[in-house]
């Protein structure tokens, strides 16, 4: 059987809940009207974003359904992302949490605690990409949330058990994404800082999953005579390769967060890479469960000489990949660069579609309402990187004729007769103020574009209807 293309379009956000099982066909048609009324409003309220007060209402209950289960919205989307991977090969599939804070003086029914002060919960997403170097996002394939009802446990009195239960999300990720993908499709799974467990690894291994996992401790190794940790052994590997690589800007983060990822204005770093191979002993906290020892690849990647007062770039990364050649170390670091998407991922998910500003009072509301925004995100962000990446596209794979026509006769700047993605986006940026000295349109400013050209479409569409 011959492979699909596996070439990348945008098709109306419906088309990704298409066969969610609700319980019900009204449910079901519900779900299909509102992703698309959504989709191009994502950054408004629901009450802006819906056309009328009978719309809104239906959307209210539909979130308050107790019929309506995320998992269900979700399942077509998952189903949708796996297949646009079965088209390749090999993916990269990203697992990272994050936080979903909710404010407001009063209390929402069935929120947890947080790192700090607030009500909300946790979010766990597995985002797969494509394993090429520009790594287009093909969607997710598995959602997990966490809620922290109980109160916070002293560091000084955690036990083991509180420390492996919601750190067991990654592996649940891991499989349930695993379950998406057709047979034939090879996952490399990615994971920051926070995957590196021993209870982790030694999963991956037994089901011969491929990884690439950034080490947050240092080790002592296995099979040596003397004390030996897992960085110096790393550090003391000769460098076999040399690259000059772009650092985007970062802003000061208050916190844990902003001690493990300093600040930094962009720049251009030199970095060297080089590999080893190490052995990892079984820890305390895997409860005696797998091998006394593991055999793991080791990356190292170093910039020897960043700039005076800066802190310098350094990765030790785990992994199941072969790393014998130039080539093969390269291409572990490329995987695990593939990370930032998801960290674009959620700022499509809490700036282009305001996920955190939303006024439902539950947590059932929030969850349903997460699950028809998750992939409105992933479209969000699937536009911007084709409009980055393969801006030549014809418009047409990104917009509707509709939306094209409104463009052609709002915009200040003249479309081309037959306008790129990219002159689709940057028109569709300008409507939600863009200013091209600004750089490249924020998250925000394209859910503005977007929702000024609905309603313009509207308009448009209106006054046709009255010529005829």
């Amino acid at each position: 059987m011959r492979r699909a293309t596996g070439v990348l379009r945008l098709r109306p956000l419906a088309a990704e809940f298409v066969g969610a099982q609700l319980g019900d066909e009204r449910l079901n048609r519900r779900l299909e009207r509102m992703a698309d009324q959504l989709s191009e409003t994502a950054a408004e309220s629901f009450p802006k974003a819906l056309a009328d007060e009978s719309q809104l209402e239906a959307a209210y209950r539909f979130f308050g359904n107790d019929r309506v289960k995320p998992e269900a919205v979700l399942e077509p989307h998952f189903a949708s992302s796996a297949k646009r991977a079965a088209a390749r090969p090999r993916v990269l599939v990203i697992h990272d949490t994050t936080e979903f804070e909710f404010g407001g003086e009063s209390e929402r029914e069935g929120l947890g605690r947080l790192l700090r002060p607030g009500q909300g919960f946790f979010g766990h997403f597995s985002l797969a990409v494509e394993a090429t170097k520009t790594h287009a996002p093909l969607g997710l394939l598995a959602l997990e949330t966490i809620f922290r009802h109980g109160a916070a446990i002293p560091r000084r009195k955690r036990k083991k058990k509180h420390h492996l239960g919601e750190s067991a999300r990654w592996v649940r990720g891991v499989e349930a994404a695993e379950a998406q993908l057709a047979d034939s499709v090879r996952a490399i799974h990615l994971m920051d800082r926070e995957g590196d467990s021993f209870s982790i690894l030694t999963s991956l291994e037994e089901k011969s999953r491929d990884y690439v996992i950034r080490s947050n401790h240092d080790r002592v190794l296995a099979g040596v005579e003397e004390q030996t940790h897992l960085r110096t052994v790393a550090r003391g590997t000769a460098p076999v390769i040399e690259r000059e690589v772009s650092l985007s800007y970062r802003p000061h983060i208050p916190g844990p967060k902003g001690k493990r990822h300093p600040a930094r204005d962009a720049r251009v770093a030199r970095l060297t890479f080089a590999a080893t191979r190490v052995a990892l002993p079984r820890t305390s906290t895997a409860n005696g469960k797998g091998p006394k020892t593991m055999f793991v690849n080791v990356v190292h990647v170093l910039e020897p000489e960043p700039p005076r007062g800066d802190v310098p770039v350094e990765w030790f990364l785990l992994t199941s990949l072969p790393v014998a050649t130039p080539k093969q170390i390269t291409y572990v670091v490329d995987c695990y660069r593939a990370r930032w998407m998801i960290e674009e991922y959620f700022k499509a998910l809490k700036t282009g579609c305001q996920y955190e500003r939303r006024q439902l009072t539950t947590s059932r509301r929030l969850l349903n309402a997460l699950a028809v925004l998750a992939p409105t995100a992933w479209r969000l962000l699937l536009l911007r990187h084709l409009a980055r990446h393969q801006p030549e596209r014809p418009a047409r794979d990104a917009l509707t004729p509709s939306h094209l026509a409104v463009l052609r006769a709002v915009s200040k700047t003249p479309l081309p007769r037959r306008p790129s993605v990219r002159d689709a986006l940057l028109a569709v940026a300008r409507l939600g103020g863009h200013v091209r000295a600004n750089g490249e349109p924020g998250w925000l400013i394209l859910a503005r574009g977007f929702r000024d050209l609905l309603l313009l479409e509207r308009g448009w569409s209106a006054g046709r209807s009255g010529k005829k």
